[in-house]
Formats: C-alpha cells, sequence, structure tokens
C-alpha cells in the first residue's frame, strides 16, 4: 500500500486546519509501527524468532514458512516520519501499534513467544527514548492463548504498553472460542483494550484485481471477529473487557438490525444465551477511519460519542490523511469533538501521565 503524505495544516478556521486542541490533547490510537531494534537480533539469530530479514530493496521480514514481506514503507520502522506527520496534524499524542503483516501466529508456539516478546521490548524502548508523550500496544502470541495472555502481563506491567493489537483472524479460530479466554481475562484484570485489526484473509477469488481484500475483506473481518464476541458469550463472560474496531467497527454498527432480526429468528444467533445483539453495540470502541462526515454522524448516534476514538492508519494509503477533519466535518458539536479527538482514548488508554 502506498504511503499516507502528510498534509500542511491550514490556520485554524480555515477548510483542512486542524481542530482546536486547547480544550485537551488529541490522540491517535491507529498507527503502526515496528522498532528498528528488532533488525539486529533477527540477523544473528533469527533461528530463536523463527523471523530473517531476506536481503534485497528496502526492509522485508519473512514470517516462518509465509512469503517475504514487500518492502515496507518507511514511516512503518522510522518513527521520525510518525512524528512529522502528527506535528502536521496538530495530534499532541499516538498509540503505536504493531505492524499486523508480521504477527506471527503461524509461527510455533515457542518462536512466536519469542518474536512477540522482542517486537514488545523493542518498541517500549524507542518510546522511552522518543520526546513527546507516545505509547505503545504489545503484539501477542494469539497461536497460544495461554502464552498470549502471559505476553500481555508482561508488556504492560514490566514495559508500559496500553493493551494489545491482535488480528481478528486467529488462524481460522472465531474469537469468541472459549479457547482465547486467558486472553481475555489477563485483559480485563489489567484493564486494558485490546484491539482488532485486520490483516490475515481466506483465499477470495472475487477479491480479485480491484483491491477488494482492504475494501470489503477487512471490514469483514473486523465484523466476523466482533459478533464472534457478542454471539460466543465473550462479552458476558468478561464484563470488564474492553475491545476497539478499527474502520469504525467493520459492517457491525451499520448492519446491527440484521443481528438483532438473527436473535429474534434463529437459534443459532441465541445459542449462548445472550441478549439483544445491539446491546452490546457500546461494550466496544471504535476508530473515527470511515472516511465520510455522514458515516461518523452514524456512528455517533448509533452507538454514542463517548465510544468514537481518533483513528488516522498512517502510514497507509487507506488511512485519512488529515484525520480531524472527518471529526470536525461530522458536526456533532465541540464536546463531542474533543471528546472524539482525545479526551475518550486518554480515558480508555489511561494516558493520564
Amino acid at each position: 500500500m502506498a504511503p499516507q503524505t502528510p498534509q500542511r495544516s491550514a490556520h485554524p478556521g480555515e477548510a483542512g486546519a486542524p481542530l482546536e486542541t486547547a480544550r485537551g490533547r488529541v490522540v491517535d490510537v491507529h498507527i503502526h509501527f515496528i522498532s528498528p531494534g528488532v533488525f539486529e537480533p533477527l540477523r544473528r539469530r533469527p533461528e530463536t524468532y523463527g523471523v530473517r530479514l531476506p536481503d534485497g530493496e528496502g526492509v522485508r521480514f519473512q514470517v516462518g514458512g509465509e512469503a517475504p514481506t514487500r518492502p515496507l514503507i518507511p514511516a512503518l520502522h522510522t518513527l521520525d516520519l510518525h512524528l512529522t506527520f502528527l506535528r502536521a496534524q496538530g495530534i499532541d499524542t499516538a498509540v503505536f501499534g504493531p505492524l499486523m503483516d508480521v504477527a506471527g501466529y503461524s509461527l510455533p508456539p515457542a518462536q512466536g513467544a519469542a518474536w512477540s516478546r522482542l517486537q514488545n521490548e523493542a518498541l517500549a524502548a524507542t518510546l522511552r527514548e522518543t520526546p513527546g508523550r507516545h505509547y505503545g500496544l504489545a503484539t501477542v502470541p494469539l497461536q497460544d492463548p495461554k502464552t498470549a495472555a502471559d505476553e500481555l502481563r508482561h508488556a504492560v506491567r514490566a514495559l508500559g504498553l496500553r493493551g494489545a493489537m491482535i488480528d481478528p483472524n486467529a488462524l481460522g479460530r472465531p474469537l469468541g472460542d472459549t479457547g482465547f479466554d486467558p486472553l481475555w481475562a489477563a485483559a480485563a484484570d489489567l484493564e486494558v483494550p485490546i484491539v482488532l485489526h485486520p490483516f490475515l484473509l481466506e483465499a477470495v477469488e472475487r477479491f480479485g484485481a480491484h483491491y477488494l481484500h482492504n475494501l470489503v475483506g477487512y471490514p469483514f473481518e473486523t465484523t466476523l471477529g466482533a459478533a464472534s464476541l457478542i454471539l460466543g458469550g465473550t462479552l458476558d463472560r468478561f464484563p470488564g473487557l474492553d475491545v476497539v474496531l478499527v474502520h469504525g467497527g467493520g459492517f457491525l454498527p451499520y448492519h446491527i438490525g440484521r443481528f438483532d432480526r438473527a436473535h429474534q429468528t434463529r437459534a443459532e444467533a441465541r445459542a449462548a444465551s445472550i441478549a439483544t445483539p445491539s446491546s452490546y453495540l457500546r461494550r466496544f470502541h471504535y476508530d473515527t477511519l470511515v472516511q465520510t462526515p455522514a458515516a461518523l454522524g452514524y456512528l455517533a448516534r448509533t452507538v454514542g460519542t463517548d465510544r468514537i476514538v481518533l483513528g488516522s492508519d498512517h502510514p497507509f494509503w487507506m488511512g485519512d490523511p488529515e484525520p480531524l477533519r472527518v471529526v470536525r466535518d461530522a458536526g456533532l458539536g465541540a464536546d463531542a469533538e474533543t471528546a472524539i479527538a482525545g479526551a475518550n482514548a486518554g480515558r480508555l488508554f489511561r494516558l493520564s501521565d
């Protein structure tokens, strides 16, 4: 995917100007970065992590038997490029998530655990040396939920990371499977959110040549993961669990009536004795990456402005190069804009320091 180009900020009040930030911090919670601190350990001990850096142009990763990635967009491993974007957009704080392309769920559990630990420690070390107030999200070895829970505890308690980002496609296992309960229990106990961010897709020939794997496949995966957490009873088993859905929640908030209808008419949609699916919408948080003010307005009316957090998806092409614009143009009012721009994220990720 092509990188975003940071836009020049206009003067306050002009089209394209950042929201006035005097009322509070502006926080971007959907941004991707892998610390270059992982490079040297991978070169020295690729067998420990099951990951290597292939020779050739740019920075690429090969995870286990997976195909090598394409050369990474430089901002994905160059923090200064992120910071330039944040300054241009009037964003004070970022919560940096991992690069899901290299999460490593296909690795044997021991290598997956070592690879997650390396990424998390390198991210924490980089952020400690970075000016400003920026935070990180852990990656965890989802192929082994108990080990994933242990890694989340280490990342939060020892490294100061503020939660985790996981792929809703856990090698084909539904997230509502009780086998994942150790991870959800750890997140609820630590009082940190889990961000669902799609990358892994089953092969669908009809995605074809029109980028539909991203346009349709990614929101589909987010919807499938969220629906599994609802219908599988996970949200009932862990009432303190916080989950963030990127891309405005996928298709879930916009077709929630279909889920409610199924709850009324199909026993399969009530298998875990859940309540009406729409009653769980406010158990999630949602980012602003819906691209249009009308969509954000609908989301706000449906889930409440207190459940929405700012997300740019920098530096990817499908991200929003001016993430505050959609918030302003949705016409939600000053208090809602302040909440979405940063106050909600500050509360959710405990960014009081």
